[in-house]
């Protein structure tokens, strides 16, 4: 490889992370092995709670964090560089719509996730990220984030996808195009700010800490909010389970998975 690559970015879910939702000792390895101030960020529709246990696995605690898919931006103190929420005015209109239908609703404000009850949405959650949320009655949501002037960066709706589909189009009526939708299954639907991806995010991120371009990243991605990272990156990689979309504009698709330490082996292969 021509380019000399100083800095790596990657996703968490369906990338980085096993069968167990884990970094895999190899993973660990294959990072421990890098310069030790080589810059690694991780990337995802996370929250920062969420993020941290896989920073600690691979080295990379006490990094920046790009969470929410860049709706929110932490530096390496844990402090606020960006920010972008919804307004409340739109978790209104989802909560008012969601008293027809039977789809769970789970608001994420900086590192603080909300959501009605424990429910199997709920359950999956937590044993996937790790973080239990604070239980707030849905008529109560609004208020609440109104007294501490906070608004969501992330809504979350887990359920019907024909209710999923239904609500885009009354929030698309109701708002226009005040946000971004992003549907990682079609039981799930992911509501941020508009305006706002990893890419964005990343290449504002890394010119103001490290003073670096994004040609002299190289990022890890598997699905549809990795699109313009893996893109926009001096050498983006796609691994084998990565949607279509997301390989056609990657240099590189990994001949393994996930679930096969692809991570690991491609740093093997083009950082060591």
């Amino acid at each position: 490889m021509e380019r000399k690559l100083k800095l790596l970015c990657s996703d968490i879910d369906g990338t980085i992370l096993n069968t167990d939702r884990d970094i895999a000792p190899e993973t660990a390895s294959a990072f421990a092995k890098l310069p030790k101030d080589f810059p690694i960020i991780l990337a995802s529709s996370r929250m920062p709670s969420a993020m941290y246990y896989v920073q600690e696995k691979i080295g990379a605690h006490g990094s920046p964090l790009i969470c929410y898919n860049g709706g929110l931006v932490l530096d390496s103190r844990g402090s606020t560089l960006h920010s972008h929420t919804v307004s409340l005015a739109f978790l209104d209109t989802v909560i008012q719509h969601q008293k027809n239908f039977d789809y769970n609703i789970s608001t994420y404000c900086t590192d603080t996730w909300r959501t009605a009850k424990e429910d199997y949405w709920t359950t999956r959650e937590i044993r996937t990220t790790r973080v239990e949320p604070v239980l707030v009655p849905l008529e109560d949501h609004i208020a609440v984030l109104e007294a501490i002037n906070e608004q969501p960066h992330k809504i979350m709706c887990m359920g019907d996808p024909e209710a999923l589909d239904d609500l885009i189009k009354v929030l698309e009526k109701a708002h226009g195009n005040e946000a971004h939708f992003y549907r990682s299954k079609d039981t799930y639907l992911e509501i941020s700010a508009k305006n706002i991806d990893k890419s964005t995010a990343l290449e504002q991120l890394i010119k103001d800490t490290y003073n670096l371009e994004m040609e002299d990243v190289i990022a890890f991605g598997d699905n549809y909010n990795d699109i313009t990272m893996i893109k926009n990156v001096g050498f983006g990689i796609a691994v084998a389970n990565a949607t279509q979309e997301v390989k056609e504009v990657a240099d590189y698709v990994s001949d393994f998975s996930n679930k096969e330490n692809a991570v690991a082996l491609a740093i093997e292969k083009f950082l060591h």
